[in-house]
């Protein structure tokens, strides 16, 4: 649906960009154009989106289709592309997760609510920073971390080679919870749902379950926890 709603806004902005200049007689170049269907696509975004940020990408999607139109590049470039692509993000068009990273403020703030001894997952752990952290400032913790994508596994496979954590190239959906004390998970808006219901039904009681920066639809967290960094973001904290 995300991916419906983005091209949705951009054919809406394009059509009525083009329509108003017929209908005023303005002549446009293609650039033009461009640019104007990205400032109504931007516009467009505050209402069909969620973040601000989503203004941003209609703003220059445009833009960017027209660069890319431009460089007349060969195929197999255009294929090297999306193979990189899958390497670095795996199927975000099924998990619609991208690679995100944790800050040492967030893991900070996250180490405050993690008790002594306990067992730690991360949960689609990119390139192995959170275990990376734990491992040097917080060694009682036990940290196991879940990866899909390829490229960011084999970089925290290798950040990580000679650490006393567990590494794992899988799906975090189907990466079992019981038994752990702390579930971390730093993904999308769009997987929140999948993994409530995953948390509700394999995490043991009294375990805590942190999100970093995304809501659950519905289920207030136990506290917010502002990280201080320049984004604004909140660890979200809930207790089974």
């Amino acid at each position: 649906m995300q991916a419906i709603r983005l091209f949705g806004v951009q054919l809406a902005a394009v059509a009525a960009v083009v329509a108003l200049a017929r209908a005023l007689a303005w002549p446009l170049t293609t650039w033009q154009l461009a640019t104007a269907s990205g400032v109504v696509a931007a516009l467009l975004a505050y209402r069909v989106h969620d973040g601000r940020w989503w203004s941003l990408i209609h703003f220059c999607f445009p833009w960017a289709v027209l660069a890319a139109t431009q460089l007349a590049l060969p195929a197999w470039a255009w294929a090297l592309a999306f193979a990189v692509t899958l390497l670095v993000y795996g199927a975000v068009w099924r998990t619609r997760v991208p690679l995100y990273l944790s800050n040492g403020q967030a893991l900070a703030r996250l180490s405050e609510h993690v008790p002594p001894g306990a067992s730690l997952v991360d949960l689609g752990a990119g390139t192995g920073t959170v275990l990376a952290w734990f491992a040097r400032h917080r060694p009682d913790v036990r940290g196991v971390g879940v990866e899909a994508a390829w490229l960011p596994w084999l970089v925290g496979r290798i950040r990580l080679a000679g650490l006393p954590v567990a590494w794992q190239r899988g799906d975090l959906y189907a990466h079992p919870l019981a038994g752990y004390d702390v579930v971390y998970a730093y993904l999308s808006p769009a997987a929140m749902p999948a993994l409530w219901r995953k948390i509700e039904a394999e995490l043991g009681e009294g375990a805590l379950f942190v999100s970093n920066c995304f809501d659950v639809p519905d289920q207030p967290p136990r506290a917010r926890i502002a990280v201080g960094d320049w984004k604004g973001s909140e660890l979200l904290l809930w207790q089974r």
